[in-house]
């Protein structure tokens, strides 16, 4: 059994789940500024249901637009 094999796949995981959350932040951050915008020129957040917060709206967009970006085809 090769060692460095299994700890090569665990920092490649890491990394992945790094860049994963690296892209949400950047994702929501965009979301949240979008929304607080609309909130704040009394335009309705299209991804937003109604009564739902700009945080809330934010943090569903980008859970999901930010796992395309992972897809493996």
């Amino acid at each position: 059994m090769n060692h460095s094999s299994g700890q090569k796949g665990h920092q490649q995981s890491f990394g992945e789940q790094l860049q994963f959350r690296l892209l949400l932040i950047v994702a929501f951050c965009w979301f949240f500024i979008g929304a607080v915008m609309c909130r704040l020129t009394f335009q309705s957040v299209a991804h937003a249901s109604p009564g739902e917060s700009c945080f809330q709206a934010a943090k569903k967009a980008a859970y999901g637009v930010v796992p395309y970006a992972f897809m493996h085809v």
